[in-house]
């Protein structure tokens, strides 16, 4: 089944290239992290000093373990020092790589528009950034507004999954673009897999595919409470308008 706004791959490798990208593991280690701590630090940064436990609830597909041992590695780098860090990544990430033209502009004006006038139910990382200072220049505002936003998507994703009752590992099991080779990418190894293969249901994929229909009416309807329509029209084309920088 073809989803609701098909322009939402566009969104989410705008907004999250830069998290898997080598400047972002050279940035980590230059403040004193190792080089795959800056992603998650600097992620949850942005709501201040938070615990392991904080961390892992708003992270959301992460095995517990993980956020542990990022957060034991890591633990003498301030979480301001962290945030600062991670958006500055995601700035320079979106200055190097994206063009500078109409259709960027245009999608950042309209994401950051989205972003000024939503009224979010409570979606700690999603509100943190969501209020997170916006930089002058096209390319790093659309950087930084695409994450934002496929934050708001985000925490919207486990809110439908709550709604179907379908658990975070659950979900990545029985959806045909994760699996468990996307959960072993993530850090889940062979048993945490296999303990999540022994809670499976029967209903599983049709929850999932119940949730992600409520995802894709929620966003789509999230973003036409602001922009009307024929804004969530534009912001699509926009998107799937934006060009790369040509590299040699």
């Amino acid at each position: 089944m073809a989803p609701v706004n098909p322009w939402r791959d566009a969104l989410n490798t705008l907004g999250s290239t830069f998290m898997t990208s080598a400047m972002i593991r050279s940035t980590s280690k230059e403040v004193g992290m190792p080089s795959s701590a800056l992603y998650f630090r600097g992620r949850v940064g942005v709501l201040g000093d938070v615990s392991t436990d904080a961390a892992y609830d708003v992270l959301g597909i992460f095995p517990r373990r993980v956020v542990d041992l990022i957060w034991e590695r890591s633990a003498e780098t301030a979480a301001e020092t962290a945030a600062d860090a991670y958006l500055d990544v995601c700035r320079r990430w979106g200055r190097e790589n994206l063009v500078d033209d109409e259709a960027a502009g245009r999608a950042a004006t309209l994401l950051e528009q989205v972003l000024d006038e939503v009224d979010l139910p409570p979606m700690l990382l999603a509100q943190a950034w969501q209020r997170a200072d916006r930089p002058d220049d096209v390319p790093a505002r659309l950087a930084q507004a695409t994450m934002a936003v496929r934050e708001v998507r985000g925490g919207q994703y486990f809110a439908a999954l709550g709604l179907v009752g379908l658990s975070v590992p659950s979900a990545m099991l029985v959806d045909p673009g994760a699996g468990p080779k996307r959960m072993a990418q993530l850090g889940w190894n062979e048993d945490e897999i296999a303990e999540a293969r022994l809670r499976h249901r029967p209903s599983d994929a049709g929850r999932w595919r119940d949730a992600e229909s409520a995802l894709d009416g929620a966003f789509v309807g999230l973003l036409g409470d602001v922009l009307g329509e024929e804004g969530v029209t534009a912001l699509a084309e926009a998107l799937l308008a934006v060009e790369r920088v040509e590299t040699d």
